[in-house]
């Protein structure tokens, strides 16, 4: 059990927050999509009402009374630093380790198409969406630093580790309006994910006889499943109101790994073909319009984290993130906040949005020995170009987090040890640019 468990921790690593840095940059939070909500720090739930709807209220749609072509893109750039990380029996030190990485991609497109049936306005969409990206590489130097005579020699550690791939959303989703006020709406999402993950590790003695180790890593997964998602709207002219549910996802999982040391033989470690649990969420938005140009918005979002789960005949049902029995996870459920606003500028033809916001983002996993809390605060800011035909909009993101986490730094196997051989501080840092364009 124990060495399936620790496996699962480094195959699932793209996924989750425990021991691996390259994973700590995943926001887990089931953000939606769109330039225009991320410029409100995605406090969008009762707003809603572009082709992007459906990512985040399917509701949303019924809003929509002309077809929408919609797509999105996303540059993204993160950096993360260890630093303070000592062995927990205080025999040696690590120097601080930095990486950082940026990409670009393809977020989101999608078709919207309004009809009347029986007297009713309905939308149908369909859409893809990229839930979460996988894809960071990162090449990291750091010494291992004697603080006592018993301690072991100093040694230099690089690491080299890639993720590649992507989970993806493909969705068909509906709404109607029941009447002037109240909208009701769904959507059916594919889950599917492919990623790769290879990784190198290199330890070297900086005094002293002795040879240098290395290990090398690689593996492949993939997610397979689907889920559905509820939306209600209630609208005003002054004020509205959205409820979303998203159902639990359940889902294939499937991931084949191999691990290679000098100087000594690592057992063939069996594929894994098993089942995800993805666990359901809530979210209620608001949105007040004190002024005829202005709207506020408010989000809270709650996950149920704890339920996350992978299961095999083999290793039973473990919790996603930190691998152990649910009974013992470490991981907590989360409430987000969200809240933002936008200004509208109008000229003759054409409308000029600023919007802004802020939010609190807890993330579910955290690290099963020093469980403390990974928190990300966010701060957005955004404009555009509209006009009856056409929607520019581009949007900003900055987001930040630190906390304690516990590590194994050096040539060591997975499963090898049910406790981080060291503890230190992780900090993260990480920016969007999103860009959204929107035909008519």
């Amino acid at each position: 059990m124990r060495h399936l468990a620790g496996r699962g921790a480094l195959l699932v690593s793209a996924l989750l927050a425990g021991a691996s840095a390259a994973a700590q940059n995943i926001v887990f939070t089931r953000s939606g999509s769109g330039a225009r909500a991320a410029g409100m720090a995605n406090a969008f739930i009762a707003v809603s009402d572009d082709g992007s709807a459906a990512s985040w209220n399917p509701a949303g749609l019924g809003q929509l009374r002309k077809p929408e072509l919609s797509v999105v893109s996303t540059t993204s750039g993160v950096t993360l630093r260890a630093e303070g990380f000592r062995t927990r029996d205080d025999l040696s030190a690590f120097t601080t380790a930095r990486s950082s990485y940026q990409s670009t991609y393809l977020d989101f497109a999608s078709l919207a198409v309004p009809v009347t049936l029986w007297g009713k306005p309905v939308t149908f969409q369909g859409a893809w969406r990229r839930l979460y990206t996988l894809d960071y590489r990162e090449v990291v130097s750091l010494n291992r630093e004697p603080l006592a005579p018993a301690a072991p020699p100093p040694a230099r550690i690089d690491a080299n580790s890639d993720v590649l791939g992507s989970v993806d959303l493909v969705s068909m989703a509906g709404a109607v309006k029941l009447t002037s006020r109240l909208a009701v709406g769904g959507s059916f999402n594919l889950w599917r994910g492919h990623w790769t993950n290879d990784g190198s590790v290199t330890e070297t003695p900086l005094a002293g006889p002795g040879l240098a180790e290395f290990l090398t890593s690689s593996g492949t997964n993939r997610v397979h499943g689907d889920n559905v998602s509820l939306g209600l709207m209630l609208t005003y002219p002054r004020w509205s109101v959205g409820l979303l549910h998203q159902l639990p996802l359940r889902a294939s999982f499937k991931s084949a790994d191999a691990v290679t040391r000098s100087g000594a033989a690592v057992a063939p470690i069996p594929a894994f073909d098993g089942t995800l649990r993805f666990p359901y969420a809530f979210g209620a938005g608001g949105a007040w319009r004190p002024a005829t140009r202005w709207t506020v918005a408010l989000d809270l979002s709650w996950d149920n984290w704890r339920d996350a789960a992978l299961k095999s005949p083999e290793t039973g049902e473990i919790n996603l993130f930190d691998n152990l029995p649910q009974n013992l996870t470490s991981t907590r459920d989360t409430l987000s906040v969200n809240a933002g606003a936008e200004h509208l500028f109008s000229g003759d033809g054409y409308v000029v949005p600023l919007r802004f916001g802020a939010a609190w983002e807890p993330q579910g996993a955290r690290s099963p020995f020093t469980r403390d809390p990974v928190n990300y605060v966010m701060l957005a800011a955004g404009t555009g170009y509209n006009t009856n035909s056409l929607k520019f909009d581009a949007a900003f993101q900055f987001r930040w987090s630190h906390f304690r986490d516990g590590a194994d730094f050096g040539v060591v196997e997975p499963g090898a040890a049910t406790l981080p051989s060291a503890v230190g501080e992780r900090a993260t840092r990480e920016w969007r640019l999103k860009l959204s364009l929107i035909l008519r």
